[in-house]
């Protein structure tokens, strides 16, 4: 079977963590944005708000606000990868975009929701050249002290919470080829 422009996007994404400072285009942006809005939705509610955060002290402040939240919350995960709460490390891996996924935790359709829409415009990026990584670790920062802040600075409007985290940018090294994928993953009843 050929392979189409979806099918290929698919295929050939490969999560990036290294990224070159360069902002990505206007057009481009707009599209992926655009691909999160098509999303399909329970009901049609299509609970999500899309943040976009190009300010890089503010994706600071929120990577090591989450820093805070593992080391206080998940300890036996901080201590075991130590690397994750490391000066040197960074959740949104400096990449020039970052758009924060929001949902309304009152639907209980929107984590699901919400995860469509994400990877929507992760396929939409990878079709443009664009190239991302989806960031959950971070999350935790929007419920720590400093969180009440977070919201403000974002204008995330009441009624919604940020669920996922797409980092985006040009890769500045060349993309690894795919993990092998695990074998047994499915059972047909006929």
């Amino acid at each position: 079977m050929e392979m189409n422009d979806v099918l290929k996007a698919i295929f050939e994404r490969r999560t990036v963590r290294d990224f070159k400072p360069a902002q990505i285009k206007d057009e481009e942006l707009s599209m992926i944005i655009e691909a999160g809005h098509q999303a399909p939705s329970a009901w049609n509610r299509q609970p999500w708000y899309f943040t976009v955060v190009q300010k890089q002290s503010l994706l600071d402040r929120i990577a090591d606000a989450a820093k805070g939240a593992l080391q206080k919350d998940s300890p036996d995960t901080a201590k075991a990868m130590p690397w994750l709460v490391g000066p040197g490390f960074h959740y949104f891996y400096h990449a020039p975009t970052v758009i924060f996924v929001s949902g309304q935790p009152s639907n209980p359709d929107a984590p699901g929701d919400c995860a469509i829409a994400t990877m929507n415009m992760v396929y939409a990026a990878q079709s443009l050249g664009v190239h991302s990584c989806v960031v959950t670790i971070a999350i935790p920062a929007f419920k720590t002290d400093a969180g009440p802040g977070f919201f403000k600075d974002m204008e995330i409007p009441d009624g919604y919470e940020p669920m996922y985290a797409i980092v985006l940018g040009y890769p500045s090294k060349p993309i690894p080829p795919a993990a092998p994928r695990k074998e047994d993953y499915v059972n047909f009843i006929t």
